[in-house]
């Protein structure tokens, strides 16, 4: 019974935070907010933004970005600390970087090859079928 009063009262509190740093926000600061909010991956759902999250720790995310859009931080500086504190991959869309070429060129340098096996399949088979006429 205590463990459940406990988790009421921590419940209560988290949302109580939530709502009063949601009054203290203009429009524009909450237009940010949720802009970042789409950006910034739930670690505990993984397919989902904080945005769409409502686990406990989206809850908290979503605190401290409005807690730092209050403060008058950037939205780059947000995002530089979020990457800091999770590592990269709680961006919903990384950063171009070195370490991820291969994810942001891959598309393209499949579809090069997927052109070239085909001209070549298609010149191949034209190149035979003038041989035998």
């Amino acid at each position: 019974m205590k463990i459940k009063l406990l988790i009421f009262v921590l419940t209560l509190v988290s949302f109580s935070s939530i709502i009063s740093a949601s009054s203290e926000m203009t429009s524009m600061q909450n237009d940010r907010a949720i802009d970042l909010f789409k950006e910034t991956r739930c670690l505990v759902c993984q397919s989902q933004t904080i945005y769409d999250s409502n686990s406990e720790l989206a809850t908290d995310l979503k605190l401290f970005i409005k807690e730092e859009i209050i403060a008058g931080k950037t939205n780059d500086n947000i995002k530089a600390q979020l990457v800091t504190n999770y590592g990269e991959w709680i961006l919903m869309t990384p950063s171009l970087s070195k370490t991820n070429y291969i994810l942001w060129f891959s598309p393209l340098i499949f579809l090069l090859i997927g052109i070239i096996v085909m001209f070549k399949y298609i010149f191949k088979k034209n190149t035979k079928e003038n041989y035998y006429e």
